[in-house]
């Protein structure tokens, strides 16, 4: 089974470097790398034309590919879908540092697995990413607001949009969703399935948004190994400004909501709880955490009430409103 690498990136040309690093030495070497760059320079376009040769002398087509499009992440990973050959597609964020052994592993449940369709590797620093708070507390916050949780050998979906993913995973164990960082698909499903390009620029929610509907409709053939591991540096590298990414991580997961989860009133309130409980970690963040503690509280209000003013609009999936001014 060949393996086609799809890598978008936005002036990440350090982190793609090292990425790029640690594919060139992998057990079983993909068929081709493809990078859609969404940069506002050429110092990606300059790294890919130096390590061509390169990774030609190991049979492996390193191609460049400037998104003349509008600038997106699902944008871009759809071109890529587009451009792929091999048997299976396999998405990597261009901060992600592979083991050596990541793309046999991953192969190898496809073969061992028939009806597998997605396949996952599992991030190594998933626990320590987004580490603000002690633990044992954070943990407790999250599952009573929904927001998310690490359970051990489990890799859910909530109603919240909040994501459960394993604190530790000893065997390959079935998922209903696959995260960003590192989603591989066989060539096939991606025929039928393609990101949501209504997700603009950082595209906030986009690998849920894609893995959860290609499980609703064949529940049982999405997976993780435990055997192909890496790192996700979550680099601070193309984020975007404050005030685009606030009203983002609020009307984006509205609309996602709307879209792929179940519409029944337990699920709308267990939906409203867990973005109280957001509203009530974030103002509280901003005071003890933010540089700028006045502007981004009032940033985070004015988000709720925007999506208030909004709802009929992201209901009917019309984000043109927000949209636009991402352009």
């Amino acid at each position: 089974m060949q393996v086609s690498i799809i890598i978008p990136t936005y002036n990440r040309v350090k982190d793609l470097d090292e990425c790029l690093d640690s594919i060139i030495i992998q057990t079983k070497l993909p068929k081709g790398i493809l990078i859609v760059d969404d940069s506002d320079n050429d110092e990606v376009e300059s790294l890919v034309g130096c390590r061509k040769n390169e990774f030609s002398e190991k049979d492996i087509f390193l191609r460049y590919i400037r998104n003349k499009k509008e600038k997106g992440l699902t944008i871009a990973r759809n071109i890529g879908i587009e451009n792929a050959t091999g048997d299976i597609v396999l998405f990597l964020d261009s901060d992600v540092i592979l083991d050596k052994n990541y793309i046999e592993e991953i192969v190898k449940v496809y073969k061992e697995k028939p009806d597998a369709v997605g396949v996952q590797g599992f991030i190594k620093n998933a626990e320590e990413e987004n580490r603000l708070i002690p633990i044992p507390l954070m943990e407790g916050y999250n599952r009573l607001f929904y927001i998310g949780q690490l359970k051990k050998n489990d890799c859910g979906l909530l109603p919240s949009l909040g994501i459960i993913y394993p604190s530790s995973v000893d065997k390959i164990i079935d998922c209903e969703w696959l995260s960003g960082a590192n989603q591989s698909y066989k060539k096939e499903i991606l025929e039928e399935f393609k990101f949501d390009e209504n997700l603009k620029k950082y595209s906030l929610g986009e690998d849920q948004d894609l893995s959860y509907r290609i499980f609703k409709k064949y529940p049982g053939t999405l997976f993780m190994t435990p055997h192909a591991k890496l790192i996700h540096k979550a680099s601070a590298g193309g984020r975007h400004l404050k005030k685009d990414l606030i009203y983002m991580k609020e009307i984006y997961p509205l609309y996602l909501f709307y879209k792929i989860i179940d519409q029944n009133l337990k699920n709308k309130l267990i939906y409203l709880w867990s973005r109280m409980g957001r509203i009530i970690f974030n103002i509280l963040f901003s005071i003890f955490k933010s540089k700028s503690k006045l502007t981004e509280i009032k940033y985070r209000i004015g988000a709720t009430f925007y999506c208030m003013r909004h709802i009929k609009e992201i209901k009917r999936g019309d984000l043109e409103f927000f949209n636009r001014s991402l352009r």
